[in-house]
C-alpha cells in the first residue's frame, strides 16, 4: 500500500510539472530594462514629478539619475553602467566655455552644473552612448563642438515668435520645420512642419563641428541638430518629456523610444 501511494504521488507530480508546462505556468526570467542616464541637474529633485523620469518610464526605460561630476573620468566611468543618456534643460551657460563679451541680458549660470554638463557630454561623444540633449543640453553640446550662442537672441534677432513666456510661468509654442532623413524626422515621423514647445532665450548662433541643422523655426532660429559622426546623438531645442507628460502627447513619445530602440541595438552589437 505504501508503495501504491508513493507511485500515484509520483505520478500526481508529474502531471502537474507537465500541466505547468504546458499552460506557461514556468516563470520567464524578466527581460531587464535599459539604463537612461539623467543628467545631474540639483540634489534635492522632486522625482515622481520629473518629466524627463517619467519620459524615460513611459517609453519603457529604466530612469537613473546621474550624480554631479567634476572630471570626465568620472562621467565615462558612470556611463559604463548606463545605455543611453539624456542632457536637461536649465540654465544660461557661463560665458567662459565660449569665450565671449557678457550680454547685459545673459541670465545666471551655475558653475557646478557647467562642470558636470562639460564633462558628461564630452564623455558621452567619446562613447558614442545614444543621446538625447534637451535645450540648455543642445546648446552645450554646440559650444562643446566649438559652436557659439545668441547670449539673448530675442534681442539680436527680429521675430513675431515668442519663444518664452514673457511671465515664466508656461511653455510658448510654435511651429517648427523638420528635415528629412534623420534620426529626429524619424522622431517626428517624417519631414514636415510640427508645433512644438518652447522656453528658452538663449539659442545656437554659430554652428559647431560634426553638428547638421535638421529643423528650424520660421524666425531661422535652429531647433534640431544631429550630430554627423555619433551613432545616435541629437539635440532638440525643444522639450519632448513635457510634451509627452505634461501635454499627454503621445506623438512625441517616438523621441525616447527611439532612444532606447538605439541603445538596444549597441547593445546587441
Amino acid at each position: 500500500m505504501k508503495k501504491l501511494r508513493q507511485f500515484a504521488s509520483l505520478v500526481l507530480t508529474v502531471a502537474m510539472a507537465v500541466s505547468l508546462c504546458a499552460c506557461g505556468g514556468t516563470k520567464k526570467a524578466e527581460t531587464k530594462k535599459l539604463k537612461v542616464g539623467i543628467s545631474w541637474s540639483e540634489d534635492n529633485l522632486d522625482t515622481a514629478k520629473d518629466d524627463y523620469c517619467n519620459a524615460v518610464i513611459k517609453a519603457g526605460g529604466e530612469p537613473v539619475y546621474l550624480a554631479q561630476f567634476k572630471t570626465e573620468e568620472e562621467a565615462a566611468a558612470a556611463l559604463k553602467d548606463l545605455d543611453a543618456l539624456v542632457m536637461t534643460g536649465g540654465e544660461d551657460i557661463d560665458l567662459s566655455y565660449y569665450h565671449e563679451t557678457k550680454d547685459p541680458l545673459l541670465e545666471k549660470s551655475n558653475e557646478a552644473r557647467d562642470v558636470s554638463d562639460y564633462a558628461l557630454i564630452n564623455a558621452a561623444i567619446k562613447t558614442d552612448i545614444p543621446t538625447l540633449c534637451t535645450c540648455r543640453g543642445m546648446q552645450f553640446l554646440n559650444i562643446i563642438c566649438g559652436g557659439t550662442l545668441y547670449q539673448d537672441f530675442p534681442s539680436k534677432v527680429e521675430s513675431d515668435i515668442i519663444h518664452r513666456d514673457p511671465n515664466h510661468k508656461v511653455f510658448a509654442y510654435h511651429d517648427i520645420t523638420v528635415d528629412g532623413n534623420n534620426i529626429v524626422a524619424d522622431a517626428f515621423g517624417g519631414a514636415g512642419t510640427y508645433e512644438v514647445n518652447s522656453w528658452h532665450h538663449q539659442a545656437v548662433d554659430k554652428l559647431g563641428d560634426h553638428l547638421n541643422v535638421v529643423a528650424k523655426s520660421a524666425d531661422g532660429i535652429i531647433e534640431a541638430v544631429v550630430k554627423d559622426d555619433n551613432t545616435y546623438f541629437m539635440g532638440l531645442q525643444f522639450h519632448s518629456e513635457a510634451l509627452i507628460v505634461e501635454d499627454g502627447k503621445d506623438a512625441y513619445l517616438p523621441f525616447y523610444q527611439n532612444l532606447l530602440k538605439a541603445a538596444e541595438t549597441k547593445k546587441q552589437k
